[in-house]
């Protein structure tokens, strides 16, 4: 339950933080940053471009500084597509660099965001033992960052209600995850 409450905290205080933005048409901007975001959930493909928010596709990632919320630095990648689709990774870091960053259920730490997605209203995130979520990030110049994803997560059930069953563990795979051009906001 609180993996639920923490995607919807992640997820609105990311789209405040693109009202309050200084350029309110920046993500909306083609020329700026034509980021794609695309994996296969389960075997099947999904595509997420960055279209704007409005019509809800779009892609981004957030600088967000210590504060209440979230005690740490971090760059936290929005992704959704329609009311069903949707992702919120939290990279913990103070300066995102070009290497590998790896969340299992041992690392997860005061954060649960670290690889939580939905896919047709199933909640999906990083809970058990063998869970993980896995980013590598392969290009990170002019605010535009690229890179690719893998993950192995547990259903939390859908959104709203339910919970994770331990039964299920482990079978949401994420495979052939790449996004490109994504433009960060500070």
């Amino acid at each position: 339950m609180k993996q639920i409450l923490l995607f919807v905290l992640l997820l609105t205080v990311s789209i405040d933080f693109l009202s309050c933005s200084t350029d309110p048409n920046a993500i909306n901007d083609p020329s700026t940053a034509n980021g794609i975001f695309q994996y296969k959930v389960n075997g099947t493909p999904v595509t997420i471009r960055n279209v704007d928010v409005t019509s809800l596709e779009y892609v981004f990632f957030a600088k967000h500084l210590p504060g209440v919320a979230l005690p740490q630095t971090t760059y936290i990648l929005n992704a959704q597509k329609g009311a069903n689709i949707a992702w919120v990774v939290e990279i913990e870091t103070d300066s995102l660099s070009l290497k590998n960053y790896r969340y299992d259920s041992v690392s997860l730490g005061a954060s649960w965001a670290n690889g939580v997605m939905t896919n047709n209203g199933m909640q999906s995130g990083v809970i058990y033992n063998g869970d993980y979520f896995s980013i590598n990030i392969t290009s990170y110049s002019n605010g535009l960052i690229s890179g690719n994803f893998t993950g192995k997560l547990t259903p939390l059930g859908i959104l709203g209600g339910g919970g994770p069953d331990y039964s299920l563990r482990g079978t949401t795979i994420i495979t052939d995850g790449q996004f490109k051009n994504i433009k960060c906001i500070y």
